[in-house]
């Protein structure tokens, strides 16, 4: 074998390697439905308290009433995460979608996050945000 053919060879196999590997890494399109939502321990809360006060508190507030502190910025009043009538009338997977993908209100719009977290982490943020209105 010569040495083109080597050094071919050889990138070819690379562009496998680094295809598989990434294939491996892919997260689910936005829209994509999560699956159904494990039992929401307490590992998970606990790691869905700390990413919502790094993702969510700035605008959410510290107990999801709507009142952080980029909330004054907003064109009007947010949801409260922590009233169960609002949040009983929304499914987990509709709040996994919301954090998944953002949502624009006329209040103004909520980043979409499923690039920077993982299916896993987003579900940790709904069982949290569920312990807010109980």
């Amino acid at each position: 074998m010569n040495m083109r053919t080597f050094t071919g060879l050889t990138g070819v196999l690379s562009f496998v390697c680094v295809t598989a590997v990434f294939a491996g890494q892919s997260k689910p399109a936005a829209g994509a439905k999560p699956a159904a939502a494990p039992a929401a321990t307490p590992d998970s809360i606990a790691n869905g308290a700390a990413l919502f006060k790094r993702q969510c508190v700035m605008c959410h507030g510290a107990t999801g009433t709507g009142d952080g502190p980029a909330a004054k910025n907003l064109k009007g009043k947010l949801p409260a995460l922590n009233d169960k009538a609002t949040m009983s009338k929304l499914t987990d997977a509709q709040i996994h979608e919301a954090i998944t993908a953002g949502k624009k209100t006329e209040v103004g719009n909520m980043p979409a996050l499923g690039k920077r977290l993982t299916a896993e982490e987003i579900t940790d943020i709904v069982n949290f945000v569920r312990t807010l209105a109980k």
